[in-house]
């Protein structure tokens, strides 16, 4: 009988001392809600990219952060490029500033309000490269967070940011290389020279040109006389015949005299 009575005893005990433990954790947990900040931070799921240009399209890859713990606090943002991205551009904030960026790390700090309900937007210029690209976004704040699984973020894309290749190369060479000299040189030379050496001057023969004019010519004779001496055959010769029929007179009279001479030696 005893021992049922302790028996009891001990399970009541054991029973209110699990109540006692579920209560304070629940005790708190309430308290920590009741302070600190709840910080999170996030990333666009897509990217809009221009393949053209490289370039993400509109003001950047989108992202946001924000707080809604019970209280203020004073948070630091920092976007690191993993894997295929680069930042091109100052970012956009809607509350906040840029402290720091370059083309693979961003920092932005603002003061975030307790309770927020709103998150804030954020805009980073980038290009993207290969075929998948990774972001990672931290932030941090000066109050603790009591749950910190919203202060981190690693976003994979799957975008094919490679630039196209030529598909087809040029096959056909030339057969002949520029610049080659002609194997034949010519051989013949021209053979039509000029005759006459330079400074002669075309028209009549210096022969022609010493012929004296006809005998027995006159100015004053009709067309007539000329055409007979044209038909006749009258040329420039003339004279020369007449000069030697005289010379034949002459020896022909010295010859009959010398004849007649030597006949009266010899009566």
């Amino acid at each position: 009988m005893n021992r049922s009575r302790i028996t009891s005893a001990a399970a009541t005990v054991a029973l209110l001392g699990g109540l006692a433990t579920t209560q304070l954790a629940t005790a708190a947990s309430a308290f920590a809600y009741d302070s600190g900040a709840e910080l999170n931070v996030g990333l666009t799921s897509g990217i809009l990219y221009d393949k053209n240009s490289g370039k993400v399209m509109g003001d950047g890859i989108g992202g946001n952060f924000g707080n809604h713990g019970p209280e203020a606090t004073k948070a630091t943002v920092t976007v690191t490029a993993v894997k295929n991205v680069t930042f091109t551009g100052k970012p956009k904030v809607d509350k906040g500033t840029v402290k720091s960026w370059s083309a693979k790390k961003v920092v932005i700090v603002a003061n975030l309000a307790a309770d927020g309900d709103a998150l804030e937007n954020m805009d980073l210029p980038a290009t993207l490269s290969g075929k998948k690209q990774t972001l990672r976004a931290v932030i941090k704040g000066d109050k603790p967070d009591p749950d910190t699984s919203n202060n981190s973020l690693t976003r994979t894309y799957s975008v094919d940011a490679t630039k196209p290749k030529p598909t087809e190369k040029p096959t056909d060479k030339p057969t002949e290389k520029p610049g080659e000299k002609p194997t034949e040189k010519p051989t013949e030379e021209p053979s039509d020279k000029p005759t006459e050496k330079p400074g002669e001057k075309p028209g009549d023969n210096a022969s022609d040109a010493n012929t004296p004019a006809p005998a027995g010519g006159s100015d004053k004779g009709n067309g007539s006389d000329d055409g007979n001496l044209a038909e006749t055959g009258s040329s420039s010769n003339t004279p020369l015949l007449v000069g030697g029929a005289g010379a034949l007179v002459v020896l022909g009279g010295a010859a009959v005299f010398l004849a007649k001479r030597k006949k009266a030696g010899q009566n």
